[in-house]
């Protein structure tokens, strides 16, 4: 396949039965680690990227500036290198030493703050940083920019039902929400059946990518009234399913994969229903973590 932008290739990822890991019911996993930046989050910074440069707000003068546990920030380093956009980002001391490195190897400034204060601390320094500069920054603010969910609504949601007409289970956890959010406003149009079901991981930042937004925080995207239902998975429960499917199935994902998947493992599937799970990214960012030192 040829392409004269590496944009080009955002999007239209694998979905795989997951035959060995749910052998007695229809799951299929959205494979988002396929992106050029080796995420989802491609697909929000590119459209958010793109509509901040048509109204204005992102201008060859201004700065990227972004709050991130890492795959919003590897997604906007690469898209602002390859734009000439400078790109600074604010992250957690806690997230992987793989995240870490990717950044600055894709060019950007890398900010930490105190691990104790999860990614709310990393949104503050940018917002303080935003506020002793605004003309130097155009602040991506991906917790809160609708550019986020809608890039989700536009262009996953009829991936998925173009490739699975019929589903009746979609399953993902929330970060930002943009994600699942995005989806939901989706299904409810063109699939209203369809049952979105959040993943609620336990308090304290634990698995990296999602947070509970009941002990942590809510992002200001979140709109529950679009998703059906929340699961509840523990973080050891994550990590074996994470394992678990790149040992059966050959498939490398990182943690917040793995909370999805075991909260699919505890739906109640009828025969003939099917289930869709979104793996957010591959496993190469998380081999310094205790995901894999097994």
């Amino acid at each position: 396949m040829f392409i004269q932008n590496l944009t080009d290739s955002i999007g239209n990822t694998p979905l795989l039965r997951l035959a060995k890991l749910f052998p007695d019911s229809a799951v299929y996993a959205k494979i988002e680690g396929v992106n050029p930046g080796g995420s989802i989050k491609d697909r929000a910074a590119f459209n958010m990227i793109t509509q901040a440069i048509a109204r204005g707000d992102l201008t060859p003068a201004k700065t990227i500036l972004e709050a991130t546990s890492g795959n919003m920030g590897i997604a906007l380093a690469w898209l602002g290198a390859s734009r000439g956009f400078r790109v600074a980002i604010v992250m957690s001391e806690a997230m992987s030493d793989e995240r870490k490195k990717m950044l600055k190897a894709l060019g950007a400034e890398l900010i930490l703050t105190p691990a104790a204060f999860g990614t709310a601390g990393a949104i503050a320094k940018a917002q303080e940083m935003l506020a002793a500069n605004p003309e130097k920054y155009w602040f991506a603010n991906q917790f809160n920019n609708p550019d986020n969910a809608v890039a989700y609504e536009n262009t996953m949601g009829k991936e998925l039902l173009t490739d699975l007409p019929q589903i009746d289970f979609l399953v993902g956890g929330v970060a930002t929400a943009g994600t699942m959010v995005g989806l939901g406003k989706y299904f409810k149009k063109n699939s209203p059946a369809t049952e979105v079901v959040g993943v609620l991981p336990p308090a304290g930042f634990k698995i990296q990518g999602i947070q509970n937004h009941n002990e942590d925080f809510a992002a200001g995207l979140l709109d529950l009234g679009v998703i059906d239902k929340e699961i509840a998975v523990t973080i050891e429960e994550a990590y074996e399913f994470a394992r678990r499917i790149s040992r059966e199935e050959g498939v490398f994902v990182g943690m917040s994969s793995g909370a999805a998947l075991a909260a699919a493992s505890k739906l109640t599937i009828p025969t003939g229903k099917n289930v869709v799970v979104i793996l957010p990214d591959r496993g190469e960012k998380y081999l310094s973590t205790d995901l894999y030192q097994e």
